[in-house]
């Protein structure tokens, strides 16, 4: 296949996907009103929320659809408003993956690497959807490790791509929280900041100004 053959069909692998990730959107919205919710409230008057397709500045193709598709369910689990398409949101969430690293992980005694470890770094912010004011946002870096096989990569190892559901969820949940809770607690700075921990860790792995020691993009 050609390059300019495959990039063609990762467009069009990406257009479908996003497609299907929107229907699904709209589909699972009007059950929202009847699942349970985590209690977070939403601004007076707002009844309707639309998630826009993250943008990735990762070099993970796909990568936005995952997380958009995490996002949607989040909300759909945490807050009682309906999920619809774009311009006739009473409330509009926009994100951003700003980067995603490699760690260089654990080796043994002759070098094999034997664990390793991967971290998304994603932005947010939260939006009126009549008068385009930014009402909260959001910044958080998420990491989760994973074992690597003998003679594996970690770009090839079978755990990274679990690692990354893993990191994408948490990000998800958490970019919730933070866009909405302070509305929730009367907070009128309109603004929040986090810094993720790995699921089961004991304190942060990255700091948000850099990669740390050992990370690899």
């Amino acid at each position: 296949m050609s390059a300019r053959h495959g990039s063609t069909a990762r467009r069009a692998g990406s257009v479908r996907s996003r497609v299907a990730l929107l229907a699904l959107s709209l589909a699972l919205g009007p059950l929202a009103a009847c699942g349970w919710h985590a209690g977070l409230a939403a601004p007076p008057g707002a009844r309707t929320v639309a998630v826009t397709f993250a943008d990735n500045d990762t070099r993970v193709p796909e990568l936005e659809v995952e997380f958009t598709d995490a996002l949607n369910r989040a909300l759909l689990d945490r807050l009682d408003l309906d999920l619809v398409a774009g311009g006739a949101a009473d409330l509009v969430i926009d994100s951003r993956l700003v980067d995603l690293r490699r760690r260089g992980g654990v080796r043994d005694d002759e070098a094999r690497l034997l664990e390793s470890g991967v971290t998304i770094v994603v932005e947010a912010r939260l939006v009126d959807g009549a008068t385009g004011a930014v009402l909260s946002t959001t910044r958080r870096s998420v990491a989760s490790g994973f074992v690597v096989g003998p003679g594996l990569s970690p770009a090839t190892a079978p755990g990274e791509p679990l690692a990354q559901d893993r990191v994408l969820h948490n990000l998800a949940d958490g970019v919730v929280l933070d866009l909405f809770a302070p509305l929730a607690y009367g907070d009128g700075s309109g603004a929040s900041a986090a810094q993720g921990t790995e699921p089961g860790g004991d304190g942060p792995r990255a700091a948000e100004g850099g990669p740390a020691p050992g990370d690899q993009r």
